[in-house]
């Protein structure tokens, strides 16, 4: 040390490489610190992309379920939609056309179908027969009379006539069979309808 205080150019040399030597470590010490702090920022923009991710992802799945909600609840309205005209029509169709059987002639061999029909389902020996108001004036005593030695059943006429349009109810104590248009009109309705279920359901598979 004492040579290189003595010796001028020595000493700035010292200098110069203490210098420089610190500054390599002053250097060395700034990237490990630069590459940490890379490291911390990639491992943060690596979370916060995959958190992104996941919520995108979360998003996704969202939008998803709402669509395939949204397509199945269309599709089940296209398939009702589908299955109840035709239905809606045939029914219209077929109430105007029995409303208007009941101001027809053979209006009288309808009642006496629905009369040996309600005989045939109760197998009772004497049945009361109620019809609406058109009807029940055609269910004199001499058609009754007729309709029973064809039946094999005993008829009777109720002291009133039904309130229902269309068709006849029968009574045999606590027995009934309505035969009456509506209820007949809603039987049927619903067989329709199942058949329409049926044939829409194979198109669509």
């Amino acid at each position: 040390m004492a040579t290189i205080l003595g010796n001028p150019e020595a000493l700035v040399a010292e200098v110069i490489r203490r210098a420089q030597h610190r500054a390599a470590e002053m250097a060395e010490e700034a990237r490990r610190r630069a590459a940490a702090i890379l490291e911390d920022a990639k491992k943060e923009s690596d979370s916060i992309r995959r958190q992104s991710e996941q919520v995108a992802e979360r998003q996704v799945a969202a939008v998803v379920r709402r669509n395939s909600a949204r397509a199945q609840l269309e599709a089940l309205r296209r398939f009702i939609t589908l299955r109840e005209e035709p239905i809606k029509r045939v029914w219209r169709a077929a109430e105007e056309r029995l409303r208007q059987l009941i101001h027809q002639p053979t209006y009288r061999d309808i009642l006496k179908r629905c009369g040996l029909r309600a005989a045939r389902e109760l197998g009772a020996s004497e049945l009361v027969l109620a019809a609406d108001p058109v009807g029940h004036r055609l269910l004199s005593k001499e058609t009754l009379e007729q309709w029973s030695q064809e039946a094999g059943v005993q008829f009777r006429p109720a002291p009133e006539p039904a309130t229902a349009w269309g068709g006849l109810l029968a009574a045999s104590g606590r027995l009934r069979f309505d035969a009456t248009f509506p209820t007949q009109l809603a039987l049927a309705q619903t067989i329709l309808r199942e058949r329409v279920f049926q044939i829409l359901s194979k198109e669509e598979h």
